[in-house]
């Protein structure tokens, strides 16, 4: 069995797997409480480990001394030009964040065609893969990085003193201040998604699909444009799907 590990900017995920499949249910927490979960003796079952970790250097040490007691290699998985059949188009390939390229290669091997790859949680990135007819490769085109809904709108209630981060609701046209907020943020992040998904298929002459990710994943597909949004697919832990991906590709 393999233990595979996604650490986010907030949570760490982590699930069995075997033969390209997930064998227990996905755990979950935050990022501070790594030290004192069950991931340490699961660890202890498994032949080997893979991690990918956008936290940070201070994470990768906490991890490193969570795993001391197992006995399996452990793998903090790095980006590279080229992964089972992405090819990873970013100026300095390895400045590209582990999480979006893993992702990307869930991506192509679920879709086989192009497709904008949306992560939805503290940040929010849009990147777009792009699938040239008849090729048996992607092209990693480039993407979006901009705050997700939370960061937006507690961002306002701490730069503003006016406002407040409550509970809102996304309206047409808000008459009150915390619609006003919510809509907002919301309509900021479907914008730039409409944006790359018409560049991305002016480019490929092709209607992308659009794979959505992450904690804010159902609340955007709720409210993508309806051209957009039955072209939408919330595929739940793409880093995971992405790393079982990786797992398959070396074994």
């Amino acid at each position: 069995m393999i233990l595979l590990v996604d650490v986010g900017n907030t949570r760490t995920k982590w699930v069995l797997a075997e033969n390209n499949h997930m064998l227990t249910e996905i755990d979950v927490c935050l990022n501070q409480d790594v030290a004192s979960s069950t991931i340490a003796s699961l660890a202890e079952v498994v032949h080997k480990v893979s991690i990918a970790n956008v936290a940070g250097d201070a994470m990768a040490q906490t991890l490193a001394e969570v795993m001391q007691a197992v006995d399996a290699p452990v793998t903090m998985v790095q980006t590279s030009h080229e992964a089972c059949g992405v090819r990873n188009g970013y100026d300095y390939p390895q400045a590209l964040g582990v999480d979006r390229w893993v992702s990307l290669i869930a991506a192509y091997d679920k879709q086989k065609a192009s497709c904008l790859v949306i992560n939805a949680g503290t940040a929010v990135t849009i990147d777009a893969l792009s699938v040239p007819k008849a090729a048996d490769h992607a092209n990693f085109m480039g993407g979006v990085i901009m705050p997700g809904v939370g960061v937006m709108l507690n961002t306002l209630a701490e730069k503003t003193a006016q406002l407040n981060v409550m509970d809102g609701s996304v309206m047409d046209f808000p008459t009150n201040t915390q619609d006003a907020m919510h809509t907002g943020c919301l309509a900021a992040v479907i914008g730039v998604i409409q944006r790359q998904w018409q560049l991305l298929q002016a480019l490929d002459q092709q209607a992308p699909a659009i794979l959505l990710s992450g904690g804010d994943a159902e609340l955007l597909a709720k409210h993508l444009p309806a051209d957009l949004a039955e072209k939408t697919i919330i595929v739940d832990n793409l880093v995971l799907r992405g790393l079982m991906r990786m797992e398959r590709e070396m074994a």
